[in-house]
């Protein structure tokens, strides 16, 4: 008589416990994330209203090159504390934190060496960029302060203790856009923005101690524990470097290119269209990497890990990429004045990228789970390559930054392409699946797109009342496969 591998880790009670907390940390993460977002969004539209177009485009190149050094320098020590059968140990949780340290250190001094020759880079192309060289510096000691966050956020990360982080993150976050809307009406300037991610970030810090329970971070160096975390990190390394280039490289090479006020829109759009792969790769990374890992420990086969996430993810990433496209010119008419109406323009195609993005980071959870974080590194490559290329004719023939988002959202395409041939590998043949969810995404969006633009009614109603009428549309569609595929993933057993 066969056993079920299935049947026996579904019924072992540690498996059964570990994915109450994973559906519980599911559910915290979705509702802070949308509370943290709608906080974000009001306070980027008061922005837009107190500012000048170009400091979106300043901070954009200010976040990218402080994302760009934090994911050179990351040897996945997070992940390595999740994943590794010694991350409860003090020796081992302890140098990991001694490496966060040391490297929140090294990434506000690289920071303060580029902000200069970055600032006549960019420079040259319009003036107003010659103030990164106080902005990085300013915005650099964020990372210094992230280094000496306490060690209980791996810990928790690795139990899936999410509620309490989660709170810490919303705080944090209320704090910041507080403090954000309120320096930039009293400051009238860029640098309100850079204050207050440095006044959050210490915020944050301090609650990882006072929040979190657990043993208190001290500094470690076991040799042991280090070739175990840099032989892991390796590949967490290389894939970070090349998924920075993934998510920044338009903002960075089009910031070179087109005025800083067209960047500033471009870059409000992408920040917008962006937020739903954020939400599903906070999923992916905080609850399903680490549930994948148990599951694979239990002997659960990764086909059927994945394929009990895979539908929900898709529908709900499906549903929020169907607002976002439908409801984008609505959306920039009712938010921004008319400097901004080009991201009604832009938002569509950037959200529909986002759609393949989502796909991605669902995909890269179950390689890195599976101890394939080098297929994550070359996923992305494929994205910054086929972009790369895009960027020949946009730059050879002038087109305009409309065709940049299209080419960006095309690099996405191409991206998933390849996460589909290696998973495949892995017997995760979901193709079908995706390219029938993938058809349901753009004939919902595209038709409310058009309702939008062209229905008799419906176009010619207030903005407001047309995003209301849109976003029932949508959700009327969606609805019955919320109830069939995410409502029983995430109700309590």
């Amino acid at each position: 008589m066969t056993s079920d591998p299935e049947k026996e880790a579904s019924d072992d009670p540690a498996v059964q416990s570990f994915g109450g907390r994973a559906r519980s940390g599911t559910a915290w993460i979705v509702l802070a994330f949308g509370l943290g977002q709608v906080l974000r969004l009001g306070a980027n539209v008061v922005l837009a209203a107190l500012l000048f177009e170009e400091a979106f485009a300043l901070m954009a190149i200010v976040s990218a090159v402080m994302m760009g050094l934090a994911m050179f320098s990351d040897i996945g020590l997070q992940t390595n504390v999740v994943q590794h059968p010694r991350g409860d140990e003090p020796d081992f949780l302890n140098t990991a934190w001694t490496l966060q340290v040391i490297r929140g250190i090294c990434l506000f001094s690289v920071a303060l060496i580029l902000a200069w020759p970055l600032a006549q880079i960019y420079g040259a192309n319009d003036p107003k960029a010659y103030e990164l060289l106080y902005l990085i510096p300013i915005v650099a000691l964020t990372s210094l302060i992230d280094g000496f966050k306490s060690a209980k956020l791996m810990t928790a990360a690795r139990h899936l203790n999410i509620k309490e982080v989660i709170q810490i993150d919303f705080i944090a976050g209320i704090f910041n856009a507080l403090v954000i809307v309120g320096l930039a009406w009293y400051l009238r300037s860029v640098y309100a923005l850079a204050i207050a991610a440095v006044l959050s970030t210490a915020l944050s810090a301090s609650l990882s101690y006072w929040m979190l329970n657990g043993p208190r971070s001290q500094l470690r160096w076991e040799a042991e524990a280090i070739r175990a975390i840099i032989s892991f990190g390796k590949w967490i390394f290389i894939s970070t470097v090349i998924t920075f280039l993934a998510l920044q490289i338009d903002r960075l090479a089009l910031a070179g290119t087109f005025p800083l006020a067209e960047v500033g829109v471009y870059a409000i759009a992408a920040s917008l269209a962006a937020i739903i792969p954020a939400l599903v790769g906070k999923v992916q990374g905080s609850v399903l990497f680490a549930w994948y890992s148990r599951m694979l420990q239990q002997g659960m086969p990764l086909p059927v890990a994945f394929a009990r996430t895979h539908m929900a993810a898709l529908v709900l990433s499906s549903y929020l990429c169907a607002l976002l496209v439908s409801g984008a010119s609505s959306f920039f008419a009712l938010a921004y004045d008319d400097r901004y109406s080009m991201g009604g323009v832009l938002l569509p195609m950037l959200a529909i990228g986002a759609w393949f993005s989502c796909l991605e980071t669902m995909y890269g959870a179950a390689f890195i789970a599976s101890g394939r974080s080098k297929w994550v590194a070359i996923t992305s490559a494929v994205k910054v390559g086929s972009y790369a290329l895009m960027l020949i004719p946009l730059f050879l023939f002038k087109l305009d930054i409309a065709t940049a988002a299209m080419f960006f959202a095309a690099s996405e395409v191409v991206r998933i392409f390849c996460c589909q041939y290696l998973g495949r590998t892995l017997g995760l043949r979901n193709a079908r699946v995706e390219g029938g969810m993938l058809t349901f995404f753009l004939i919902v969006s595209l038709t409310g797109w058009w309702m939008a633009a062209h229905a008799p009614f419906v176009s010619e109603i207030k903005p407001f009342w047309r995003l209301a009428v849109l976003g029932l549309f949508t959700t009327g569609l969606f609805l019955p496969l919320f109830l069939r595929f995410v409502i029983p993933l995430i109700r309590p057993r």
